[in-house]
């Protein structure tokens, strides 16, 4: 595939954007430090939020955190691949985690509401090395989720503009850093909002320009892409080899393969933790359901419109010839934005996945960081520190994380590795960690060694497993045969069953009855009791609760230290928890049974009237998602926004009517 941009045009939009966004957010940041109570400098809102972020933006942070370069990119590709069915699993391997941690949401606020990080809560329930072993799942975990973003991003413009890969992989992380740096997790949020505007927006144009334009040399139409898909050679493994089947073997592999890798991305990733735990937590359960709703459509949209119609356009002569590399690094959604709208179309890709690059990897960025200033640095090189010290060095982290991104990125690309093979890859070395994570903070049952066993020995075997696998499968080990469908499915099923498995079976063999009022009330920060604290866990200590003070920061800096001052309702937690489990479950059985399975069962090949019908739900559907993460926020920030301005021109004081402000949200 030959650049159809010059190298300028790349460099233009990876510093020309990233120095716009960091300067509008750094801008807002200021004046949020200006003239309101929240204040960066303070640990719990440079790291948490103040766990204060209203439902509207909590949506479109969960939206925009998980729409990613892989979601853009890899969702056209297995559509590419597989045919129709490829963008649908790729949806269904999100929606399903995402709806499912609505249900753990809930009693992160209610068994954990001050802890920051999940290894956070490992260390308040089984000591040091429960501790160490979550994190060691978070930071691999953050580690691959970094490299995938960042090589997914490079391989766009690098591909589009012909700019050096390397120097992309540089620029993109550190123009990012530069936000978070002042901005913390609240300027993540504030990036997702403005970014996931530009890319819907953009998302909504190709999807006219390819379904609804009426230009049949490009497609133009439903009927144009069941045309052009009939004159291809037959897709091996698919109901009469067609691209528009449900009915495909390799569909139903990748569909498993998509929900395994979803939930190992979800439960060991801290950027998730964090905004469950930055959300008001009356809305937090509520938020991530509505987000995973609404984000589904998104990867299906661009499989479906920029995938399947690469394939598609592949009839034409002129179209880009795409090599099984460059559709691996998840380049058939730039030859199809390219070809249909020419040089403007490489630019809206370009800009798409750059907007998404930054805005995931702001998340990965200050999740890395909280994992590296709270579980490394406060816990075990500095244990006097200071909330205070805890965000100076948290700053650092974010550009040591930066840096640390690029290198590991570059050595993946110079290994051959792409986002492909990482995305094959993720599942088999973070899967093992969901069951352990999210029993931690739901099952009182769940012992130290069946926590330890479940995420770390799991992850052993798994390994194991794959290596195995490759071997005796295909007859060598190499980066190829890793990556082969049979290959890294053994891998990611054996990761999610044996860290189930493990750390079930080990807890029934003796259950840890857990009082979960000893991790309530109680933060890191404050905790400076190190290897005693295993102790107090088994009960020694009767009173687990921290008072705080909320003193001005001027009069001590213990006013840095995160309060709970929700007045938590437990038995409304307890009633979502309930609620969301009914919910995501009939949302898991529609999308992954009830309206796949008949499809893929039946003899069926997708007529112009039925793609005609998708594509329509398709549009609707875009508009939909687009009122929850745009005009909802917008609509509920009005006030806040408005007394901010007019306080900046003078006219209002936001200091005093904050407080009223936060009281009347807080009722309704």
């Amino acid at each position: 595939m030959e650049p159809n941009l010059p190298q300028g045009a790349g460099y233009a939009i990876i510093i020309g954007m990233g120095a716009f966004f960091a300067f509008l957010i750094n801008i807002f940041t200021f004046f949020q430090n200006r003239f309101s109570k929240l204040n960066t400098n303070k640990a719990d809102e440079f790291s948490a939020a103040s766990r204060n972020i209203p439902f509207g933006l909590m949506v479109v942070s969960i939206v925009s955190s998980w729409t990613w370069s892989l979601t853009l990119l890899q969702s056209a590709t297995e559509s590419y691949n597989l045919g129709i069915s490829g963008g649908w699993w790729y949806a269904v391997g999100g929606l399903i985690q995402v709806s499912v941690f609505s249900i753990i949401a809930a009693k992160v606020k209610s068994n954990a509401n001050l802890v920051t990080t999940f290894p956070e809560m490992a260390y308040f329930r089984f000591g040091t090395a429960g501790h160490l072993s979550f994190l060691w799942c978070g930071l691999v975990c953050n580690a691959i989720v970094s490299s995938c973003i960042l090589l997914g991003g490079s391989a766009v413009v690098s591909a589009a503009t012909g700019m050096n890969v390397y120097a992309s992989l540089l620029l993109i992380p550190l123009s990012t850093a530069i936000y978070v740096y002042f901005g913390g997790l609240r300027s993540t949020f504030i990036s997702d909002a403005t970014h996931t505007f530009v890319l819907l927006i953009m998302l909504i144009i190709f999807v006219f320009t390819i379904f609804a334009s009426g230009i049949d040399d490009k497609i133009g139409s439903p009927g144009r892409m069941v045309e052009l898909l009939s004159q291809l050679e037959p897709v091996d493994n698919n109901y009469h080899g067609s691209y528009l089947t449900f009915r495909s073997s390799g569909g139903g592999i990748f569909s498993i393969q998509s929900i395994i890798t979803g939930f190992g991305l979800v439960n060991c990733d801290q950027a998730y933790w964090s905004r469950a735990i930055a959300s008001n937590p009356l809305r937090t359960s509520s938020a991530y359901f509505t987000a995973c709703i609404c984000w589904f459509v998104i990867p299906f949209a661009m499989g479906t419109t920029l995938g399947l119609g690469a394939r598609a356009l592949s009839v034409y002569s002129d179209f880009p010839s795409l090599s099984s590399d460059e559709v691996t690094a998840g380049l058939a959604a730039v030859a199809t934005a390219g070809y249909v709208l020419g040089k403007a179309g490489t630019v809206l890709i370009i800009i798409m996945v750059f907007l998404s690059v930054t805005s995931s990897f702001s998340g990965e960025l200050i999740a890395a960081s909280t994992l590296l200033s709270y579980d490394v640095y406060k816990k075990y090189i500095r244990k006097s520190a200071s909330p205070e010290e805890v965000v100076t060095s948290a700053k650092y982290f974010v550009f040591f994380w930066a840096l640390f991104s690029f290198a590991l990125a570059s050595a993946f690309h110079a290994g051959g590795i792409s986002m492909g093979w990482l995305f094959n890859f993720l599942g088999v070395s973070t899967a093992s960690g969901v069951f352990p994570i999210a029993l931690t903070f739901t099952w009182n049952n769940l012992n130290k060694t069946g926590a330890i066993a479940g995420s770390i020995l799991g992850m052993i075997l798994a390994l194991v497993a794959w290596l195995v696998m490759c071997y005796k499968y295909l007859g060598s080990i190499t980066l190829s045969n890793l990556s082969d469908e049979w290959v890294s499915f053994t891998g990611n099923v054996c990761a999610i069953v044996l860290g189930g498995v493990l750390s079930i079976t080990i807890s029934l063999i003796k259950p840890a009855n857990f009082d979960f009022n000893k991790t309530r009330n109680r933060t890191i920060l404050s905790d400076s009791n190190g290897a005693e604290a295993s102790k107090e866990i088994e009960g020694n200590v009767k009173n687990n609760e921290i008072e705080y003070q909320a003193k001005d920061s001027e009069e001590s800096s213990e006013s840095d230290l995160p309060v709970d001052d929700s007045h938590i309702d437990h038995q409304y937690l307890q009633k979502q928890f309930k609620k969301y489990i009914i919910l995501s479950s009939v949302t898991a059985l529609i999308i992954s049974i009830i309206i796949p399975v008949p499809l893929s069962a039946a003899p069926y090949v997708f007529s112009k009237g039925f793609l005609t019908f998708v594509v329509a739900v398709i549009i609707i559907w875009l508009f939909v998602t687009f009122t929850f993460t745009i005009i909802w926020p917008l609509m509920e920030s009005r006030k806040t926004l408005a007394r901010m301005l007019l306080d900046l021109v003078g006219k209002k004081s936001y200091l005093e009517d904050n407080e009223e402000e936060e009281e009347t949200e807080r009722d309704s």
